[in-house]
């Protein structure tokens, strides 16, 4: 990440290749070979109806024009996003009414959903959702479960063990005791990660853990809401000592994957793929079909009941907002 690539085009500022480490409000922080410059957008970038909420986010790699490489920091202008190899992303705010993408991340090797045994209490649904989004572009997927110096209800347990038997990572951590800590690090070694998770849950202070050089901002849960503070306003990437970078991300509650077809969403889901082999129809969503593959699976004790609860919702999500766009706008 962040490799000159030289040249310049005649009668132009010299060109450059860089990753995008911070992105807000159309100015950029580009990371080129050790040196971090501030970047404006071009122009007509902006210009025209765009798909996605943002042109260029964290993780992504760019070409920039150099106007003032002796300021401090050297300040150049974005010229082009090259292409991603994959990325993270979600349906921006339901008030764009689905048409919006909000990227979270590209060019990562992996995302850690980062949830807490308690205070506050897992997010049901989320790291299943998360966890699709993963599977659909190609991202690994690893959970993290912080808070473990606190009490973990049995269910709870049984959750996570269940996510272990399909082949996700789990790693339990604590910040306040360290627990934990070596491993997360040795998970985020040579490889770019993106964090994310509700507020509250220690993303800040895990990472404080495991890269103490950073000192970012650490919130607490409120007493009233049970909810996390923000304290991480915008998605910012970093390199860790031992290799490797890491992208902080703000606490989000809820995630609606992008680029999903309702009929598509079962194959997001791994556990499916032998049961549904069994399915009378090929088509079956596993809802109210008979003779389903799936529902048997659960009714059996080897899908549990909560891994389908999450499957259904999600597929009716994204009925919803297929319907509302229409058969020539799905993804």
């Amino acid at each position: 990440m962040g490799i000159i690539t030289g040249g310049t085009r005649q009668g132009h500022e010299p060109e450059l290749t860089g990753v995008v480490i911070r992105s807000s409000a159309g100015h950029l922080l580009v990371a080129v070979d050790g040196t971090i410059w501030r970047c404006q957008m071009r122009g007509r970038l902006k210009r025209g109806k765009r798909q996605s909420q943002t042109v260029a986010v964290v993780g992504d790699r760019v070409r920039i024009g150099a106007q003032d490489p002796h300021a401090e920091p050297p300040r150049g202008v974005l010229e082009e996003v090259l292409p991603r190899t994959n990325r993270i992303s979600r349906m921006a705010a339901r008030r764009t009414g689905g048409h919006v993408e909000q990227v979270l991340m590209a060019n990562l090797d992996q995302v850690v959903a980062v949830q807490s045994i308690a205070e506050p209490r897992p997010q049901t649904g989320f790291v299943d959702r998360l966890l699709v989004a993963a599977e659909r572009f190609g991202v690994a997927g690893v959970l993290v479960l912080n808070k473990a110096d606190l009490p973990e209800p049995a269910d709870q347990k049984t959750m996570w063990d269940y996510f272990v038997s399909m082949g996700y990572k789990v790693l339990r951590t604590s910040a306040e005791t360290g627990q934990g800590g070596p491993q997360l690090a040795d998970l985020l070694k040579d490889r770019v990660s993106l964090l994310i998770g509700a507020s509250g849950v220690g993303k800040s202070s895990l990472l404080n853990l495991v890269e103490p050089g950073l000192r970012l901002r650490v919130g607490e849960v409120t007493g009233k809401t049970g909810l996390g503070r923000h304290t991480t306003t915008s998605t910012e990437l970093f390199p860790l000592a031992g290799g490797g970078f890491i992208a902080d991300s703000p606490g989000i509650r809820g995630f609606d994957p992008w680029a999903i077809a309702p009929r598509d969403v079962r194959d997001y889901f791994p556990d499916f793929a032998e049961p549904q082999q069994a399915c009378r129809f090929r088509t079956c969503l596993h809802r109210d079909e008979p003779v389903c593959g799936v529902k048997e699976a659960v009714a059996k004790g080897r899908i549990p009941r909560w891994r389908l609860a999450a499957y259904l919702s999600l597929l009716g999500d994204l009925e919803e907002r297929a319907e509302r766009l229409g058969p020539r706008k799905r993804p």
